[in-house]
């Protein structure tokens, strides 16, 4: 009878701790997507990150490694001024993602992006093996999901990226035209990424701004700008063209 008391004593001690974590996880994954965008304030991303590393370390789960990294991905962008800060939002995005056991298309994705902006704090003597591993996750992310949005976005913006004297420059356009056709969100799971394809089209435009020819550039420049309209970089690329 004590045995059976003592089981049902610890079962009313864990469960509500489980079901609160549990429940405080999709309070903060619902409609994460939204959350985090470019016009995030800065306190609300730092809130968010640390929401998210919170519930990692109680109950770590794949949407919650991504979006930690996505959200340590904008306060790059927000800190950039700020190099020692910046650096250190890359570190935590790419420490988060390599650490998952399980990674998908989307997570080699963001690995290889966060990677990709790394380069700029890289050594002499090992800026080329990081620029290869981040376009190695680029590809390992378009191999494991061919129509996947995001991965042909890293891809296309690595390459992008890459000087001509070293391969690159040659696959962008493919790549980025086929984030641009590529469906947003193709998991279904409410906590999934969507995000993307307006980046994409500024890239793509970029692309051909780079290549000499403007009136591609200005073609999918003002393609993306009528799909999204307060997207400020493709406002700024298509202003100055």
């Amino acid at each position: 009878m004590k045995k059976y008391l003592l089981l049902f004593l610890l079962l009313a001690v864990l469960i509500p701790g489980q079901l609160a974590a549990q429940t405080r996880g999709q309070n903060v994954l619902t409609g994460i997507q939204r959350k985090i965008t470019w016009h995030t304030p800065v306190d609300s991303l730092q809130l968010m990150a640390k929401a998210l590393a919170e519930l990692q370390t109680t109950k770590p789960n794949a949407y919650l490694t991504y979006w930690g990294a996505y959200t340590q991905y904008h306060l790059y962008f927000r800190a950039v001024q700020n190099k020692t800060e910046a650096e250190e939002h890359l570190v935590k995005g790419i420490a988060l993602l390599e650490d998952a056991p399980t990674k998908t298309a989307e997570h080699y994705a963001l690995l290889s992006l966060l990677q990709g902006l790394n380069l700029q704090y890289a050594s002499f003597l090992t800026v080329v093996f990081k620029a290869n591993t981040a376009k190695d996750n680029a590809e390992k992310a378009v191999a494991l999901a061919p129509d996947n949005l995001r991965a042909h976005y890293a891809r296309g913006v690595n390459d992008f990226h890459t000087p001509k004297q070293y391969g690159g420059g040659k696959v962008a356009v493919a790549h980025l035209k086929k984030a641009i056709a590529a469906p947003e969100k193709p998991d279904p799971n409410p906590y999934a990424p969507n995000w993307g394809k307006a980046d994409a089209y500024c890239y793509l435009a970029q692309a051909y701004q780079a290549a000499g020819q403007l009136d591609l550039a200005r073609k999918y420049a003002t393609e993306g700008l009528s799909k999204y309209p307060n997207h400020g970089r493709l406002k700024g690329l298509l202003a100055k063209m």
